[in-house]
């Protein structure tokens, strides 16, 4: 799981937080920088899927149907994101 600084010491994957009077070094701000790369292109896809109209006025067909189609869609979103086959 991965989060932002805010969630330190919750066992999720933050980042490194700024010591008080001193910088960061160069490794720990090079995976500062990874880690959020990482973590704003879930939060992208998160909002995009939200924006989706189906998910803010509901579904209109059998509502047994909509959780394997959020997760087919959820999927092709990802190999399209990332270029994956398979996860």
């Amino acid at each position: 799981m991965l989060a932002d600084l805010g969630f330190l010491g919750t066992g999720a994957l933050t980042g490194t937080r700024k010591p008080p009077g001193r910088q960061l070094t160069d490794v720990q701000r090079a995976c500062n920088t990874a880690l959020n790369r990482l973590r704003a292109a879930v939060e992208r896809r998160i909002s995009h899927l939200t924006n989706w109209k189906v998910l803010d006025t509901g579904w209109r067909g059998r509502l047994t149907d909509f959780p394997e189609v959020l997760r087919t869609v959820i999927g092709l979103e990802i190999q399209r994101t990332w270029g994956m086959s398979q996860f």
